[in-house]
This record gives structure tokens, C-alpha cells and sequence, in this order.
């Protein structure tokens, strides 16, 4: 049996999770880890009666915050790091519900992030490489060009790749660089905290990579197709209220002075395509289209935080 990481603290962040996918997150992890903290965002369902279900070998192995509502993927995320800070974690994991890690996946990251730091690099994060649940292959990490972004297939025989962005889920983080670089934006709630973050990393003299043979499975949206659009790609569909988040934070983002302007550029040219794409072709044309201009509207108004006219199924993480 291989040791387990006692200075790795994931954090997973629940919000109505899928309790076959949640149990086999954690059962994963389990295998990599002593501890792990679940923060739940006011799930319908309680969180702790799923938990009763696994048998870890370590009574402390789990533990649970449980929120009385849904404050945000930030300030969940935010809630982990201080309860791991507590347990005098070295390095924080951060999780979705819906990602499943590779039984190596913990010992990729942290191989490559004592690599790169042994190299002298000042690392933001190290993410894993995912494979989408619905569709097999591994998706590829991004760079910015001055021409808009760039998708970065790993080698062969390669270790890692530098990266400009990551997903949140996968991302190995040190302790000390969220000292230098701080926490998650609480005020975005959801979408693009992950953007975010890194790009302030990348803003204070910090870099990211993607780590090749980290892997992990992870689910994209409630929906995905795939479809031609000048090439293959894998689209992924959301309830409205999601399309909301995206578009005003996009363009609280847009005015940011140290995100960089080829990522302003192409968020801009996404966005677009985006309100063509889900207003015509989506199933929830009017909700979906009401929500993108309502995003645009209080994004170009400075609103942030949670939209406290959401209905009850429009504040999910």
C-alpha cells in the first residue's frame, strides 16, 4: 500500500452532488490522502447522510463544513483553505463533486511541483490533465497568443506544460502561494474564479502548469454535444441562471487592469459566439438569452455576488 499525502488537504465543494459520483471522488482520494474537507453549499439533501456511507480507515479522515446556504464556489472554496490551514496543510487540492481522480494522480502533481520549484520557478499551481466524462481523450491546457488562445497538447514523454489559465478542480496550490497571491474572488460566486486567480497569480510574478500524467475525470455542464463548427468541439450546456455568471463576470473581468488583453480579446469573441450559439440553439432560448443580457447589464454596472432575484434553481455552484 503507498503512503498517504499528510500535507495535501483537498477541498471539495458540493452543491446537490450526484451521490455515486460524490462517494467515488472521495473514495479516490482516500487512497491518496488522510484528510480531505468537503464544504457544502446548502445542498437540499444533507451532505453528511452521503458521507455516512464511506467507511474510511481514519475517523478524522473526513471533514465537513456545512453551510445553511449557497454563499459561492469562492467563498467556499476560501472556507477549505482556512480550515486546512488549521490542520497545517503544505498544499490545498481543489475539487469539484463531479471530478474523480486517477489512483497517481496526487503523486503526479506533487512530483512536478517539486520539480518545478527545485528548477527555482515561483508555482501558482499545478493542475491535472482531465478527460471529460461524456467524451474520451484528454482535454488540452491553453495559452495566450497575441492572436487569442491557444490549445497545448502534452508530448509524449513530457512532465508538464506551462499553462496561463486551469480549472479550478485538479489544482494543486501551496499554502504559500495563496499567502503571496491570496484567495478565491468570493464576489464572482461562481464562474471564472479559476480565470481569475490565475491570471493575479500570473500578475505577481507566479506560473502555472498542467501536469501530464495527473489525470482525473470530470463532467462538463449537464449536457454536452459534439459538433462542427470549423472543427470538432465538445459544447456544454447549462441551466440559465449559469449564463449569467458567465457574462457578467466576463465583463467584470474585461475591466480588470492585470488580466491580460489577448484573454480580453478572446473572452470578448466567446462571449459573442456564445449568445448566438445558446440563444438559437438551445432548448431554453428566451431564459438562456434573458440571463446573457441580464449578466452584460449588471456586469457593465458593477454588480457582483450572488443575483438575489435568482429563483430556486439559479444559485447552484
Amino acid at each position: 500500500m503507498k503512503p498517504l499525502y499528510e500535507d495535501i488537504v483537498p477541498i471539495i465543494v458540493t452543491y446537490n452532488p450526484d451521490e455515486k459520483t460524490l462517494i467515488a471522488c472521495i473514495d479516490a482520494l482516500l487512497e491518496q490522502v488522510k484528510t480531505i474537507v468537503i464544504v457544502d453549499n446548502g445542498s437540499i439533501k444533507a451532505v453528511g447522510t452521503i458521507l455516512q456511507q464511506l467507511r474510511p480507515t481514519q475517523p478524522d479522515a473526513l471533514c465537513l463544513l456545512a453551510l445553511h446556504q449557497n454563499f459561492g464556489l469562492g467563498k467556499a472554496y476560501n472556507a477549505g483553505i482556512a480550515i486546512a490551514r488549521k490542520m497545517h496543510a503544505v498544499f490545498v487540492l481543489l475539487m469539484d463533486q463531479d471530478s474523480i481522480p486517477k489512483p497517481t494522480m496526487l503523486q503526479e502533481l506533487r512530483r512536478v511541483h517539486a520539480s518545478l520549484f527545485h528548477q527555482g520557478k515561483q508555482v501558482a499551481a499545478v493542475g491535472a490533465s482531465y478527460r471529460n466524462q461524456t467524451h474520451q481523450g484528454l482535454a488540452p491546457f491553453t495559452r495566450l497568443t497575441p492572436f487569442g488562445l491557444t490549445k497545448i497538447h502534452c508530448e509524449e514523454h513530457s512532465d508538464y506544460v506551462p499553462t496561463d489559465f486551469l480549472i479550478s478542480s485538479g489544482s494543486l496550490i501551496s499554502i504559500q502561494a495563496l499567502d503571496q497571491i491570496g484567495g478565491m474572488d468570493e464576489a464572482l460566486f461562481i464562474d471564472h474564479i479559476d480565470t481569475e486567480w490565475c491570471f493575479r497569480a500570473r500578475s505577481k510574478g507566479y506560473e502555472v502548469f498542467g501536469a501530464c500524467r495527473a489525470v482525473m475525470s470530470h463532467a462538463l455542464g449537464e449536457r454536452q454535444i459534439r459538433i462542427w463548427l470549423g472543427r470538432w468541439r465538445i459544447i456544454a450546456f447549462h441551466q440559465p441562471f449559469r449564463y449569467y455568471y458567465m457574462f457578467r463576470n466576463s465583463v467584470l473581468l474585461w475591466k480588470r487592469a492585470y488580466m491580460p488583453l489577448a484573454w480580453k480579446r478572446a473572452d470578448k469573441l466567446r462571449i459573442l459566439s456564445a449568445l448566438i450559439f445558446f440563444t438559437l440553439f438551445s432548448s431554453n432560448r428566451l431564459a438562456n438569452l434573458t440571463m446573457m443580457l441580464k449578466g452584460l447589464w449588471h456586469g457593465f454596472n458593477n454588480r457582483s455576488g450572488k443575483l438575489l432575484s435568482a429563483s430556486k434553481n439559479s444559485d447552484g455552484n
